[in-house]
């Protein structure tokens, strides 16, 4: 019975590992060639892939190291807190915190709605602005009271998202319509993107 429970757990884990693996070898076979110096296009597929096994493989081992079957305390934080003298406090906030999101499904959909709302908006928007919008939106609906601090860190976090995305993985981000587009020029001028 230990065994059949042991491949329960393990099981979408190691669906997902043999996955990640297959398509790793596909990634393998991308047949365009690059200059010298510049990633090719197998390089993201296979650094997303890279995470994607080893947080099967984390999830497999992790599984397998559960004192109890019945146990959904993640092993790290079992293990944290019970050196730290405070395992049953950490429970007892896991559980308030599952009952916490069963009382508020408002604010998932609300969440959901502002990724389709993202979707939608980014044509017109472009990607700068529509990125300000949902982190904003996703700070606010889950809930974080402070609108000055999270409209930093959303500017922040869109600011990042588009540097990471002009300069380190050159993707051609939406530019917006309107005033929109000639602020994400702007942007794009700041940094020396053409």
């Amino acid at each position: 019975m230990a065994i059949l429970d042991l491949v329960r757990r393990t099981a979408p884990f190691l669906m997902v590992f043999g996955f990640g693996v297959w398509l790793w070898t596909v990634a393998n076979d991308f047949a365009i060639s690059t200059t010298l110096g510049r990633a090719g296009p197998d390089l993201w597929p296979k650094i997303v892939l890279a995470l994607l096994i080893g947080a099967a493989l984390w999830g497999m081992a992790e599984a397998a190291l559960k004192a109890r079957p019945d146990d959904d305390t993640s092993i790290l934080i079992a293990n944290a807190s019970r050196s730290a003298g405070h395992e049953e406090d950490a429970r007892q906030d896991l559980a308030g915190d599952a009952a916490d999101a069963e009382k508020r499904p408002v604010f998932a959909i609300l969440g959901i709605a502002s990724m389709l709302g993202y979707v939608i908006a980014i044509p017109y928007l472009g990607f700068t602005v529509s990125t300000f919008l949902l982190l904003l939106a996703i700070m606010l609906f889950a809930g974080y009271a402070k609108l000055l601090r999270a409209s930093l860190i959303a500017a922040v976090g869109a600011f990042v998202f588009f540097v990471v995305f002009q300069r380190i993985v050159y993707v051609s981000l939406p530019l917006g319509a309107g005033p929109f587009k000639e602020f994400t020029l702007a942007l794009m001028a700041l940094f020396g993107v053409r």
